[in-house]
């Protein structure tokens, strides 16, 4: 891994707006325009979460991000996204993989995230397991995936 390919870990509180900006810009970009999500894309699940993610060398874009958060016990993930122009650069599987390795190390056994059917490849490639039926959530297909760390 490259310094340039170090995420980042913060809470809303400890991010700077330029931070918060791009992360949420990216996530806006992927699932309001273009998987055309009308659920507020910000929730109040994000004021607690760790926010995830990579800049770009000039800090104005978000280039891959993600939320971690615990809840009931249990450790999601969620709001995965990489910009357009950075994808096929395996950035995606870097995240998770530092994802992976930042919970390990805070003594987090499993990880659990809702994943869009489409997505299930990649959480299948990450090693995830399905539990469960699928499910409609934000009117797309979604499976419960799990990995143990």
């Amino acid at each position: 891994m490259t310094e340039s390919e170090k995420f980042t870990f913060k809470t809303v509180a400890q991010m700077t707006g330029r931070e918060m900006f791009c992360v949420a810009r990216l996530r806006i970009d992927t699932f309001v325009t273009e998987q055309e999500i009308t659920v507020p894309e910000l929730d109040d699940e994000d004021l607690d979460a760790i926010q995830v993610y990579l800049l770009n060398d000039q800090k104005t874009n978000a280039l891959a991000v993600c939320r971690i958060f615990e809840e009931k016990d249990k450790w999601l993930v969620g709001r995965v996204a990489v910009a357009t122009a950075a994808r096929g650069q395996k950035l995606g599987a870097k995240m998770m993989t530092q994802v992976h390795e930042y919970l390990r190390k805070q003594g987090v056994n499993r990880l659990y995230c809702h994943a869009q059917w489409q997505a299930k490849p990649f959480y299948d490639f990450l090693g995830y397991h399905t539990k469960g039926e699928p499910f409609t959530e934000a009117d797309i297909k979604h499976v419960m995936m799990y990995k143990d760390l």
